[in-house]
C-alpha cells in the first residue's frame, strides 16, 4: 500500500472507527511489569509543575485538598498544594509523585470528604502493617505537612543515596536484584522502582501506584525500546525504562535492531532523558575480561565459556574475542555457562519436519516463531535448521518471540497501528501522535494477527491526555 492509502486509512478509520471497532486498551487493560514501575527521572524531575499547575491539578480533580488548608513545619497555615510544592522543590522530587502518593495512601486527592485520619496520614509514612499509630515512634509523623515531609526525606535521604553510594536499600533491594514479594519473583530494573518496594513491600500497592500514574501522566515520552538520533552529532540511542544509552557504533545498532527504525530528533530531545550504560558491544561478541574469563553475549545475558578450549569448537576465532573490564559487563545477566556439549550457545532457527512450524532455541528452551514476519524481523540473516520431532520434543516450552522494540504493526483490516515496547503492543490511534512522534507510515509492518496478539497489550500511546 502507498504512503498516501496508508496516511488515509489512518486518518480515516483511525481516528474515526478504532474507539468503534477495536478497543482501546486502558491502564487497567495494560499489562502491569512489576519489575518497572516509573523511570528515575519521573521520581525526581522536580520542574515538571508549577506551583499555580499543582494547585490547578488539585481542584480539577475535585478532591478536598484543592481547597484544604494546614499549619506546615514553620508553623504557618498554608494550601495543601503550597507544602506539597514546597516538599518538592526542597528534596528534588516531581510534585507529580508526591500527589501520587498521596492518592494511593489516602486517595487524598480525588476524595470531597475525607476523615481527618486520612489527612493525618497521608502518606502513611511510619505506619507498618502492624503499627499502632498512637504509639510515641509513631505519632510524632501525625498530620498532612509532616507526613509528606517526611516520606520525601525517606526517599531523598534515605533510600535515593543508599542505591547510589551502597546499591542497595536498608531492606538490600536493588536493581537487577531478584527479591520475592507478596510470593512473586521481582527484580527492580531501576533505583525509583526498588525505593518504591522498599516503601510499600507489597504487589498491590506498588500496582496502585502505577494505575494512578499511568492515569494522571501518561506523557508523551517514547516508549521504551525506541531508537533516536541526535541531529545535531549523529549520535544513536536506547530509550530504555526512561534513560538513553549511547549505541557506540553501527555496527552494535545493526546486530540489535533494524537500522530503518531509528527516529531522528533533536539535541534537547536528547538531554531529557538521564543517560544509563552505554551498549558497548554487538550481540553475540566474545568478551574476555580481566579474570581470564571469557563470555558469549546474547541478547542482555552473558554465558560463560567453561573451558576456553571449547571456544574454537564453536567456529569461533581468537582475533574474536574482546578484551573489556568485567564492571563492562555489569549490566548483563548471567547466562547458563556454555560446554562442550551445549548445543547452539548463540540460539538457532530450528524448522519441525511436519507441520513447518519454526522456532528459536536457546538454554534448551524452544520459543514459536508464529509468522515469517517475525521470522524476517529477529532472524532474517539466520540458517534455518531442519529439525526432527523428538530433538523439539526434548527441549522446554517458552514464550512466543515478538517482534523487536520500535517495530510498528498493523492487522490488514483493523485501522489501529501498534508501536512494540518492552514486547508489548501499545496503540496508536491518532495521526498527531504517530507523526509528532517521529514515526513513518513506509516503516508499518503489516502482519497476521497471532503476530500481534503474541505481544502482552500495553497502554494506549498518546501525545496529550
Amino acid at each position: 500500500m502507498s504512503q498516501s492509502k496508508e496516511k488515509k486509512s489512518f486518518r480515516t478509520l483511525g481516528v474515526l472507527c478504532a474507539i468503534l471497532l477495536t478497543p482501546v486498551l486502558s491502564v487497567s487493560a495494560a499489562e502491569f511489569d512489576p519489575n518497572f514501575i516509573i523511570s528515575d527521572r519521573d521520581m525526581t524531575n522536580k520542574s515538571v509543575m508549577s506551583l499555580d499547575a499543582v494547585q490547578a491539578f488539585l481542584v480539577d480533580k475535585r478532591g478536598a485538598l484543592g481547597s484544604y488548608v494546614a499549619q506546615d513545619l514553620d508553623g504557618v497555615s498554608k494550601r495543601a498544594s503550597d507544602i506539597i510544592y514546597r516538599v518538592s522543590q526542597e528534596f528534588l522530587l516531581n510534585p507529580r509523585f508526591l500527589l501520587v502518593m498521596l492518592q494511593k495512601e489516602q486517595s487524598l486527592v480525588t476524595d470531597p470528604t475525607p476523615k481527618q485520619g486520612q489527612y493525618d496520614w497521608a502518606t502513611g509514612y511510619a505506619v507498618c502493617d502492624a503499627c499502632n499509630v498512637n504509639a510515641s515512634g509513631v505519632s510524632r509523623y501525625k498530620g498532612f505537612a509532616k507526613q509528606v515531609d517526611s516520606m520525601a526525606q525517606q526517599f531523598r535521604l534515605g533510600y535515593l543515596p543508599a542505591l547510589e553510594e551502597l546499591g542497595e536499600t536498608q531492606t538490600r533491594l536493588a536493581p537487577g536484584r531478584e527479591t520475592t514479594i507478596d510470593g512473586r519473583t521481582v527484580t527492580p530494573v531501576n533505583n525509583a522502582t526498588a525505593a518504591l518496594y522498599t516503601y510499600t513491600p507489597h504487589i498491590e500497592g506498588n500496582q496502585n501506584f502505577w494505575r494512578i500514574w499511568n492515569t494522571w501522566f501518561d506523557t508523551a515520552d517514547y516508549p521504551s525500546g525506541t531508537l533516536l538520533r541526535d541531529i545535531q552529532d549523529g549520535s544513536i540511542w536506547l530509550i530504555k525504562f526512561g534513560r538513553r544509552r549511547h549505541i557506540a557504533s553501527q555496527a552494535i545498532l545493526a546486530s540489535f535492531y533494524d537500522p530503518a527504525s531509528v527516529i531522528e530528533v533533536d539535541h534537547g530531545t536528547i538531554l531529557a532523558y538521564e543517560e544509563g550504560k552505554a551498549i558497548a558491544f554487538p550481540n553475540y561478541s566474545l568478551v574476555r575480561v580481566e579474570t581470564g574469563d571469557v563470555y558469549l553475549l546474547v541478547n542482555d545475558s552473558k554465558r560463560r565459556f567453561i573451558s576456553l578450549s571449547d571456544i574454537a569448537r564453536f567456529g569461533y576465532a581468537p582475533e574474536e574475542v574482546i578484551d573489556a573490564q568485567e564492571a563492562d559487563l555489569a549490566d548483563y545477566q548471567m547466562g547458563t555457562s556454555i560446554s562442550y556439549d551445549t548445543a547452539y550457545p548463540q540460539g538457532a532457527v530450528l524448522q519441525h519436519p511436519e507441520t513447518k512450524s519454526l522456532f528459536y532455541v536457546l538454554n534448551g528452551v524452544r520459543h514459536a516463531i508464529v509468522s515469517e514476519d517475525i521470522l524476517k524481523a529477529r532472524y532474517a540473516s539466520w540458517r534455518v535448521r531442519p529439525s526432527t520431532i523428538e530433538e523439539l520434543a526434548s527441549y522446554s516450552e517458552g514464550a512466543a518471540i515478538t517482534f523487536p522494540d520500535g517495530t510498528l504493526v498493523m492487522v490488514d483490516g483493523n485501522p489501529t497501528v501498534y508501536v512494540i515496547s518492552d514486547g508489548k503492543r501499545r496503540p496508536i490511534i491518532s495521526e498527531d501522535t504517530f507523526l509528532g512522534l517521529g514515526y513513518k507510515w513506509e516503516h508499518i509492518i503489516r502482519t497476521t494477527p497471532a503476530s500481534v496478539e503474541v505481544h502482552a497489550p500495553g497502554m494506549l500511546l498518546s501525545i496529550t491526555q
